[in-house]
Protein backbone atom coordinates (compact mmCIF):
# COMPACT_ATOMS: atom_id res chain seq x y z
CA UNK A 1 0.00 0.00 0.00
CA UNK A 2 1.43 3.34 -0.93
CA UNK A 3 2.63 5.91 1.56
CA UNK A 4 0.31 8.71 2.49
CA UNK A 5 2.06 11.63 0.86
CA UNK A 6 1.29 15.29 0.39
CA UNK A 7 1.06 16.96 -2.99
CA UNK A 8 4.53 18.46 -2.93
CA UNK A 9 7.65 17.74 -4.89
CA UNK A 10 10.25 16.21 -2.56
CA UNK A 11 10.59 15.26 1.08
CA UNK A 12 12.10 17.92 3.29
CA UNK A 13 13.12 16.82 6.79
CA UNK A 14 13.02 20.00 8.82
CA UNK A 15 13.53 19.26 12.38
CA UNK A 16 17.59 22.04 19.60
CA UNK A 17 16.52 23.91 22.42
CA UNK A 18 15.52 21.57 24.26
CA UNK A 19 3.63 14.94 26.64
CA UNK A 20 1.19 13.02 27.02
CA UNK A 21 -0.95 12.34 24.08
CA UNK A 22 -4.19 14.20 23.82
CA UNK A 23 -6.69 11.57 22.79
CA UNK A 24 -5.28 8.46 24.41
CA UNK A 25 -3.68 10.04 27.46
CA UNK A 26 -6.84 10.35 29.54
CA UNK A 27 -8.40 8.49 32.43
CA UNK A 28 -10.74 5.88 31.01
CA UNK A 29 -14.40 5.42 31.92
CA UNK A 30 -15.41 2.12 33.48
CA UNK A 31 -15.28 -0.96 31.29
CA UNK A 32 -16.76 -4.39 31.79
CA UNK A 33 -14.76 -7.48 32.64
CA UNK A 34 -14.39 -8.25 28.94
CA UNK A 35 -12.63 -4.95 28.32
CA UNK A 36 -15.59 -3.71 26.29
CA UNK A 37 -17.29 -0.44 27.26
CA UNK A 38 -20.21 -0.57 29.66
CA UNK A 39 -23.47 1.15 28.61
CA UNK A 40 -22.98 3.69 31.37
CA UNK A 41 -19.53 4.60 30.09
CA UNK A 42 -20.77 5.25 26.56
CA UNK A 43 -23.80 7.18 27.76
CA UNK A 44 -22.00 9.67 29.99
CA UNK A 45 -18.63 10.22 28.31
CA UNK A 46 -17.96 13.65 26.79
CA UNK A 47 -15.33 14.15 24.10
CA UNK A 48 -13.88 17.06 22.14
CA UNK A 49 -14.02 17.14 18.32
CA UNK A 50 -12.15 19.85 16.38
CA UNK A 51 -12.37 20.90 12.75
CA UNK A 52 -10.53 23.41 10.60
CA UNK A 53 -7.09 23.00 12.15
CA UNK A 54 -4.16 23.95 9.88
CA UNK A 55 -1.04 21.94 9.13
CA UNK A 56 -0.61 18.23 8.42
CA UNK A 57 -3.38 16.32 10.21
CA UNK A 58 -4.29 12.63 10.39
CA UNK A 59 -7.73 13.59 9.08
CA UNK A 60 -8.28 16.25 6.45
CA UNK A 61 -11.06 18.38 7.90
CA UNK A 62 -11.11 20.66 4.82
CA UNK A 63 -10.20 23.77 6.78
CA UNK A 64 -11.43 27.17 5.81
CA UNK A 65 -8.42 29.44 6.35
CA UNK A 66 -8.74 31.27 9.64
CA UNK A 67 -11.78 29.34 10.87
CA UNK A 68 -11.86 26.40 13.29
CA UNK A 69 -14.44 24.90 15.60
CA UNK A 70 -14.39 22.73 18.68
CA UNK A 71 -17.39 20.78 19.96
CA UNK A 72 -18.08 18.95 23.20
CA UNK A 73 -20.02 15.86 22.17
CA UNK A 74 -21.32 12.87 24.10
CA UNK A 75 -20.87 9.27 23.00
CA UNK A 76 -24.32 9.31 21.41
CA UNK A 77 -23.38 12.24 19.18
CA UNK A 78 -25.28 14.98 21.02
CA UNK A 79 -23.46 18.33 20.92
CA UNK A 80 -23.37 19.90 24.39
CA UNK A 81 -21.25 22.98 23.60
CA UNK A 82 -19.22 24.44 20.77
CA UNK A 83 -17.05 27.41 19.92
CA UNK A 84 -15.64 28.89 16.73
CA UNK A 85 -12.24 30.55 16.61
CA UNK A 86 -9.41 31.62 14.32
CA UNK A 87 -6.66 29.05 15.02
CA UNK A 88 -2.97 29.91 15.45
CA UNK A 89 -1.15 30.30 12.14
CA UNK A 90 0.63 27.64 10.13
CA UNK A 91 3.93 29.33 9.18
CA UNK A 92 5.38 28.94 5.70
CA UNK A 93 8.46 26.75 6.16
CA UNK A 94 9.32 25.71 2.63
CA UNK A 95 8.49 22.71 0.49
CA UNK A 96 6.64 20.80 3.23
CA UNK A 97 3.51 20.95 5.34
CA UNK A 98 4.09 22.23 8.88
CA UNK A 99 3.78 19.69 11.69
CA UNK A 100 1.78 21.57 14.31
CA UNK A 101 0.63 20.79 17.81
CA UNK A 102 -3.13 20.99 18.13
CA UNK A 103 -4.40 24.26 19.61
CA UNK A 104 -7.07 22.21 21.41
CA UNK A 105 -6.42 20.50 24.76
CA UNK A 106 -8.79 18.60 27.06
CA UNK A 107 -8.13 18.90 30.80
CA UNK A 108 -10.13 18.75 34.00
CA UNK A 109 -13.64 18.61 32.57
CA UNK A 110 -13.11 21.39 30.03
CA UNK A 111 -11.68 22.09 26.58
CA UNK A 112 -8.93 24.65 26.11
CA UNK A 113 -8.33 26.21 22.69
CA UNK A 114 -5.81 28.79 21.49
CA UNK A 115 -6.68 31.39 18.87
CA UNK A 116 -4.62 33.27 16.29
CA UNK A 117 -3.43 35.86 18.84
CA UNK A 118 -2.15 33.19 21.24
CA UNK A 119 -5.05 33.69 23.65
CA UNK A 120 -6.09 30.44 25.33
CA UNK A 121 -9.82 30.03 25.99
CA UNK A 122 -11.63 27.53 28.21
CA UNK A 123 -14.92 25.96 27.06
CA UNK A 124 -17.12 24.02 29.50
CA UNK A 125 -19.88 21.55 28.71
CA UNK A 126 -22.50 24.11 29.74
CA UNK A 127 -21.31 26.37 26.91
CA UNK A 128 -19.57 28.96 29.10
CA UNK A 129 -16.18 30.29 28.01
CA UNK A 130 -13.38 32.22 29.68
CA UNK A 131 -9.87 33.39 28.88
CA UNK A 132 -7.16 31.64 30.90
CA UNK A 133 -3.85 32.81 29.41
CA UNK A 134 -2.19 34.55 26.47
CA UNK A 135 1.04 33.57 24.73
CA UNK A 136 1.32 36.54 22.37
CA UNK A 137 1.53 35.86 18.63
CA UNK A 138 2.36 38.94 16.57
CA UNK A 139 2.63 37.57 13.02
CA UNK A 140 1.68 34.60 10.87
CA UNK A 141 5.23 33.17 10.93
CA UNK A 142 5.02 32.05 14.55
CA UNK A 143 4.14 28.54 15.74
CA UNK A 144 2.50 28.02 19.13
CA UNK A 145 2.69 24.80 21.14
CA UNK A 146 1.23 24.73 24.64
CA UNK A 147 0.02 22.40 27.38
CA UNK A 148 -2.20 22.65 30.44
CA UNK A 149 -1.56 20.99 33.81
CA UNK A 150 -3.95 18.19 34.82
CA UNK A 151 -5.70 20.48 37.32
CA UNK A 152 -6.12 23.23 34.72
CA UNK A 153 -4.24 25.73 36.87
CA UNK A 154 -0.95 26.13 34.97
CA UNK A 155 0.11 26.48 31.35
CA UNK A 156 3.42 26.28 29.49
CA UNK A 157 4.16 27.12 25.86
CA UNK A 158 6.84 27.40 23.21
CA UNK A 159 6.60 29.99 20.45
CA UNK A 160 8.85 29.34 17.44
CA UNK A 161 9.38 32.25 15.05
CA UNK A 162 10.77 31.92 11.53
CA UNK A 163 12.91 34.57 9.84
CA UNK A 164 10.91 37.25 7.98
CA UNK A 165 9.62 36.10 4.60
CA UNK A 166 11.50 37.21 1.51
CA UNK A 167 10.02 40.04 -0.54
CA UNK A 168 9.19 39.33 -3.31
CA UNK A 169 7.90 35.81 -2.53
CA UNK A 170 9.70 32.87 -4.19
CA UNK A 171 8.48 31.81 -7.62
CA UNK A 172 10.41 28.53 -7.76
CA UNK A 173 12.03 26.06 -5.37
CA UNK A 174 15.38 27.71 -5.96
CA UNK A 175 14.24 31.14 -4.82
CA UNK A 176 14.79 32.14 -1.17
CA UNK A 177 11.81 31.84 1.19
CA UNK A 178 13.28 33.95 4.00
CA UNK A 179 15.14 37.25 4.10
CA UNK A 180 18.92 36.93 3.98
CA UNK A 181 20.34 37.00 7.48
CA UNK A 182 16.98 36.42 9.16
CA UNK A 183 17.04 34.39 12.38
CA UNK A 184 14.90 31.61 13.83
CA UNK A 185 14.02 32.21 17.50
CA UNK A 186 12.17 30.40 20.27
CA UNK A 187 10.53 31.51 23.52
CA UNK A 188 9.51 29.33 26.45
CA UNK A 189 6.65 30.91 28.39
CA UNK A 190 4.56 30.03 31.45
CA UNK A 191 1.34 31.30 32.97
CA UNK A 192 -1.07 30.48 35.76
CA UNK A 193 -4.69 30.27 34.65
CA UNK A 194 -6.06 33.79 34.76
CA UNK A 195 -2.61 35.27 35.41
CA UNK A 196 0.11 37.02 33.45
CA UNK A 197 2.60 35.39 31.09
CA UNK A 198 6.29 35.04 31.94
CA UNK A 199 9.08 34.36 29.44
CA UNK A 200 11.47 31.93 31.11
CA UNK A 201 13.86 31.18 28.23
CA UNK A 202 14.76 32.62 24.82
CA UNK A 203 16.93 31.04 22.14
CA UNK A 204 18.33 32.32 18.87
CA UNK A 205 18.96 29.53 16.34
CA UNK A 206 20.61 31.75 13.77
CA UNK A 207 19.83 31.47 10.08
CA UNK A 208 19.65 27.67 9.62
CA UNK A 209 16.53 25.53 9.93
CA UNK A 210 16.37 24.51 13.61
CA UNK A 211 15.47 21.31 15.41
CA UNK A 212 13.71 23.00 18.32
CA UNK A 213 12.26 21.82 21.58
CA UNK A 214 8.46 21.70 21.43
CA UNK A 215 5.90 21.38 24.21
CA UNK A 216 3.63 18.39 23.47
CA UNK A 217 1.70 17.82 26.69
CA UNK A 218 1.63 17.59 30.49
CA UNK A 219 1.54 14.24 32.28
CA UNK A 220 1.36 13.27 35.97
CA UNK A 221 4.99 14.33 36.45
CA UNK A 222 5.02 17.67 34.63
CA UNK A 223 5.35 19.30 31.20
CA UNK A 224 6.53 17.04 28.37
CA UNK A 225 8.48 18.17 25.32
CA UNK A 226 10.29 16.80 22.28
CA UNK A 227 13.89 17.56 21.48
CA UNK A 228 15.06 17.73 17.86
CA UNK A 229 11.52 18.42 16.70
CA UNK A 230 10.71 17.99 13.02
CA UNK A 231 8.79 21.09 11.97
CA UNK A 232 7.63 19.97 8.52
CA UNK A 233 7.03 16.85 6.46
CA UNK A 234 5.67 15.60 3.17
CA UNK A 235 4.19 12.36 4.48
CA UNK A 236 2.31 11.57 7.66
CA UNK A 237 4.70 10.68 10.51
CA UNK A 238 4.31 7.65 12.77
CA UNK A 239 2.85 9.80 15.54
CA UNK A 240 -0.11 12.11 15.23
CA UNK A 241 1.29 14.54 17.80
CA UNK A 242 4.91 13.74 18.76
CA UNK A 243 7.25 14.92 16.03
CA UNK A 244 10.73 14.55 17.50
CA UNK A 245 12.79 12.95 20.19
CA UNK A 246 13.90 12.19 22.73
CA UNK A 247 10.71 12.85 24.70
CA UNK A 248 11.58 14.54 27.99
CA UNK A 249 10.11 16.24 31.01
CA UNK A 250 10.87 19.94 30.83
CA UNK A 251 11.21 22.30 33.79
CA UNK A 252 9.53 25.70 33.68
CA UNK A 253 12.90 27.36 33.13
CA UNK A 254 13.76 25.08 30.20
CA UNK A 255 15.94 22.62 32.09
CA UNK A 256 15.91 19.15 30.53
CA UNK A 257 14.83 16.56 33.09
CA UNK A 258 14.33 12.80 32.62
CA UNK A 259 13.99 11.08 29.24
CA UNK A 260 10.86 8.96 28.78
CA UNK A 261 11.03 5.42 27.43
CA UNK A 262 14.74 4.87 27.95
CA UNK A 263 17.56 4.70 25.36
CA UNK A 264 16.68 4.21 21.72
CA UNK A 265 12.98 4.93 22.17
CA UNK A 266 11.29 7.00 19.46
CA UNK A 267 8.09 7.83 21.31
CA UNK A 268 4.87 8.02 19.30
CA UNK A 269 2.35 8.14 22.16
CA UNK A 270 2.32 8.52 25.95
CA UNK A 271 -0.13 7.88 28.77
CA UNK A 272 -0.45 10.21 31.79
CA UNK A 273 1.67 7.86 33.94
CA UNK A 274 4.55 7.96 31.45
CA UNK A 275 3.93 4.63 29.70
CA UNK A 276 4.98 5.04 26.06
CA UNK A 277 4.93 3.38 22.66
CA UNK A 278 8.38 3.17 21.09
CA UNK A 279 8.32 2.89 17.30
CA UNK A 280 11.17 0.80 15.96
CA UNK A 281 10.73 0.76 12.19
CA UNK A 282 7.05 1.53 11.47
CA UNK A 283 6.27 -2.19 11.88
CA UNK A 284 7.78 -3.31 15.20
CA UNK A 285 6.63 -1.47 18.31
CA UNK A 286 7.41 -1.77 22.01
CA UNK A 287 5.43 -0.52 25.00
CA UNK A 288 7.72 0.65 27.80
CA UNK A 289 7.49 2.25 31.21
CA UNK A 290 8.63 5.83 31.62
CA UNK A 291 12.03 4.59 32.84
CA UNK A 292 12.46 2.30 29.82
CA UNK A 293 11.46 -1.16 31.10
CA UNK A 294 9.83 -3.17 28.30
CA UNK A 295 6.23 -4.19 29.02
CA UNK A 296 5.32 -5.89 25.74
CA UNK A 297 6.05 -5.74 22.05
CA UNK A 298 4.28 -6.57 18.82
CA UNK A 299 4.59 -6.42 15.04
CA UNK A 300 2.08 -4.63 12.84
CA UNK A 301 0.93 -6.30 9.62
CA UNK A 302 3.61 -5.69 6.99
CA UNK A 303 1.33 -4.69 4.09
CA UNK A 304 0.92 -1.04 5.06
CA UNK A 305 2.71 2.11 6.18
CA UNK A 306 1.24 2.95 9.59
CA UNK A 307 0.87 6.48 10.92
CA UNK A 308 -0.92 7.79 13.98
CA UNK A 309 -0.43 5.13 16.71
CA UNK A 310 -2.44 5.43 19.95
CA UNK A 311 -1.91 3.50 23.19
CA UNK A 312 -5.06 2.40 25.04
CA UNK A 313 -5.67 3.92 28.49
CA UNK A 314 -4.78 0.61 30.18
CA UNK A 315 -1.58 0.29 28.11
CA UNK A 316 -2.57 -3.11 26.72
CA UNK A 317 -3.51 -2.26 23.10
CA UNK A 318 -2.40 -0.05 20.24
CA UNK A 319 -4.83 1.38 17.69
CA UNK A 320 -3.60 2.56 14.29
CA UNK A 321 -5.71 3.08 11.19
CA UNK A 322 -7.95 -0.01 10.88
CA UNK A 323 -5.89 -2.24 13.20
CA UNK A 324 -5.79 -2.90 16.94
CA UNK A 325 -2.70 -4.75 18.17
CA UNK A 326 -2.03 -6.41 21.53
CA UNK A 327 0.87 -8.56 22.68
CA UNK A 328 -0.94 -11.65 21.40
CA UNK A 329 -3.38 -10.58 18.68
CA UNK A 330 -4.21 -8.31 15.77
CA UNK A 331 -7.79 -7.18 15.09
CA UNK A 332 -8.47 -5.62 11.71
CA UNK A 333 -11.57 -4.09 10.19
CA UNK A 334 -12.42 -5.31 6.70
CA UNK A 335 -9.94 -3.73 4.32
CA UNK A 336 -11.38 -1.81 1.43
CA UNK A 337 -9.45 -0.37 -1.48
CA UNK A 338 -10.13 3.34 -1.82
CA UNK A 339 -7.44 4.96 -3.88
CA UNK A 340 -4.83 3.02 -1.95
CA UNK A 341 -5.85 4.55 1.38
CA UNK A 342 -7.16 2.56 4.36
CA UNK A 343 -10.88 3.01 5.08
CA UNK A 344 -10.33 3.97 8.72
CA UNK A 345 -7.97 6.26 10.62
CA UNK A 346 -7.66 5.71 14.37
CA UNK A 347 -7.88 8.96 16.34
CA UNK A 348 -7.56 7.67 19.91
CA UNK A 349 -9.44 5.77 22.59
CA UNK A 350 -12.75 6.46 24.30
CA UNK A 351 -11.85 3.83 26.92
CA UNK A 352 -9.84 0.62 27.04
CA UNK A 353 -12.43 -1.21 24.95
CA UNK A 354 -13.52 1.47 22.48
CA UNK A 355 -11.54 3.04 19.64
CA UNK A 356 -12.42 6.37 18.06
CA UNK A 357 -12.04 6.12 14.28
CA UNK A 358 -12.52 8.44 11.34
CA UNK A 359 -14.11 6.98 8.22
CA UNK A 360 -12.15 7.78 5.08
CA UNK A 361 -12.76 9.95 3.10
CA UNK A 362 -15.72 11.67 4.82
CA UNK A 363 -14.03 12.29 8.16
CA UNK A 364 -17.10 10.96 9.98
CA UNK A 365 -16.21 10.08 13.60
CA UNK A 366 -17.33 6.63 14.77
CA UNK A 367 -16.88 4.34 17.76
CA UNK A 368 -15.57 0.78 17.32
CA UNK A 369 -15.21 -2.13 19.71
CA UNK A 370 -11.49 -2.73 20.06
CA UNK A 371 -11.72 -6.52 20.28
CA UNK A 372 -12.86 -7.05 16.71
CA UNK A 373 -13.06 -3.52 15.32
CA UNK A 374 -16.82 -3.81 14.99
CA UNK A 375 -18.62 -0.51 14.62
CA UNK A 376 -20.70 0.58 17.60
CA UNK A 377 -22.09 3.78 16.13
CA UNK A 378 -21.43 6.90 14.07
CA UNK A 379 -21.42 10.09 16.12
CA UNK A 380 -22.86 12.30 13.40
CA UNK A 381 -19.92 14.69 13.49
CA UNK A 382 -16.70 14.95 11.50
CA UNK A 383 -13.29 16.16 12.60
CA UNK A 384 -10.38 15.27 14.87
CA UNK A 385 -10.85 13.59 18.24
CA UNK A 386 -9.00 15.71 20.79
CA UNK A 387 -9.62 13.72 23.99
CA UNK A 388 -12.05 13.14 26.84
CA UNK A 389 -13.60 16.11 28.61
Amino acid sequence: MRLRTLAVAAFVGLAACGSPSQPSGRASPATGASGQPSPAALGTTLIAIATGLPGLQLVNSNPTPGHATVKIVDANGRVHAEASFAPPPAPEIGNAAPLLQSPVRTVGGAVFYADSTGTVHKLKADGSTSIVATFPLTNAQQELSYAVSPDGAHLIATVLSTPPLHNPPPKSLGDPLFQDGGHWTLKLETADAGGSTTTTLQRDFGTVYPAPTQIVGWDEHGPVATLNTQIGAQQAPASGHIFGGPLIHLAADGTHLDTLGGPGCTVVDELPDGTVICDGDSTNVTVRTSSGASLWQASLPSDNYYYGLWLSPDGNSIAVQNVVVTSTSVASAARQSNGGEPPLTALGWLDAGTVVESNYPTGQVSLYQAGGLVKIRDLGVSGIFEGLV
